[in-house]
């Protein structure tokens, strides 16, 4: 932690360096679900869409896009935010910036697909009616220099898209192995200022645990209301999260040896994490997406909640006000689900 701005980062030393080049040279997007984007659903309802798709609606509310345009997306991956764009702006042109091409043949498929730029954001010389950064800025080491990188590709009417984990809300960020920077609303403010850029939306209710930020180079912006962060209330945070994960460990094992058969709700990064702390002491996965309904991951077979019987034990490995939506949701089909306590900033 930075000791005079609060902000959160692993440090991106030469271990760092190398971890996150094998991670990279074996990745697979959504491999949970083959390449399908995550579900995010509404904590009340249940209501599930994809996530960009959510975003990108959410957007439309706030910014005028227009029928014809230039999109680039910033590390674009397997194509699930040009896909979801090119579903609801047909007419736009799609760009997408990545690493490697290992994904081009996917992306020539999606409609109005450009071109794939493999060089640093920097290195492009063109400008953009729409850049959107969806789960990227948080892998960079330096999100100063990779914001200062994209600015000059937004054009004069154009707006920049970030989304990354709310770090204020959501621990299991800090478990990312790839995620070099851990951001809050504060950390925003002081980001797009250093870099450039104007931000009139720094919000964290777009999508649950994310923020979502929309940026562009008009002077005349008001910015949000958002105090900054002091180091010391930032370090008592991450302590508080720090401890918080702990004691999701422990409560989970102790559910674990109640003599039932015991599985974790979820199946992605809060879900993953867990099972590598308890291991074979996991029955099952339990998700509501139905694209993971009855699959096999790490050997455990995934469950919709209703195909539980009522003599099993679900853990939630969620954030505590979502964990006990769900519960109370899905309190009707009869789970006995356990949720995490509460996080107590001392």
């Amino acid at each position: 932690m930075c000791g005079a701005c609060g902000a959160v980062q692993k440090p991106a030393d030469a271990n760092w360096l190398a971890e996150i080049d094998e991670i990279y040279g074996s990745y697979t997007a959504y491999y949970q679900s083959s390449g399908v984007e995550q579900a995010v659903f509404d904590p009340a309802k249940g209501e599930p869409n994809t996530r960009s798709a959510a975003i990108l609606r959410r957007l439309a509310d706030v910014h005028a896009l227009g029928d014809r345009g230039n999109l680039l997306d910033v590390g674009c991956g397997n194509g699930v935010m040009l896909t979801a764009f090119s579903n609801q702006f047909p007419k736009w042109a799609l760009h997408g910036q990545d690493l490697s091409e290992i994904a081009l043949d996917q992306l020539s498929k999606i409609p109005g697909f450009r071109k794939l730029f493999t060089v640093p954001p920097g290195e492009i010389d063109a400008q953009f009616d729409m850049i959107t950064m969806v789960h990227s800025l948080e892998h960079f080491p330096d999100p100063i220099a990779g914001l200062k990188g994209i600015k000059p590709l937004v054009g004069k009417v154009g707006c920049l898209l970030v989304q990354v984990p709310n770090a204020e809300v959501n621990p299991f960020d800090y478990l990312v192995a790839d995620h070099a920077s851990h951001f809050t609303r504060a950390d925003f403010v002081r980001l797009l200022k250093a870099s450039g850029l104007e931000a009139p939306i720094i919000t964290d209710d777009w999508v649950t645990k994310e923020l979502s930020v929309v940026a562009n180079l008009d002077q005349t912006a008001e910015h949000p209301d958002i105090a900054p962060a002091l180091p010391d209330q930032v370090r008592k945070l991450v302590t508080a999260q720090i401890d918080w994960l702990t004691a999701v460990v422990r409560e989970s094992k102790d559910a674990s040896k109640e003599g039932r058969e015991f599985g974790i709700f979820g199946t992605s990064i809060a879900a993953m994490w867990l099972f590598g702390q308890l291991g074979d002491a996991v029955s099952f996965f339990v998700d509501e997406d139905e694209s993971r309904r009855g699959t096999m991951l790490h050997g455990k077979r995934v469950y919709h909640p209703t195909d539980l019987s009522a003599d099993k034990i679900v853990y939630a490995g969620l954030i505590p006000h979502v964990a006990r939506a769900v519960a109370d949701r899905l309190a009707k089909v009869g789970i006995d689900m356990r949720v995490p306590p509460e996080i107590v900033i001392s």
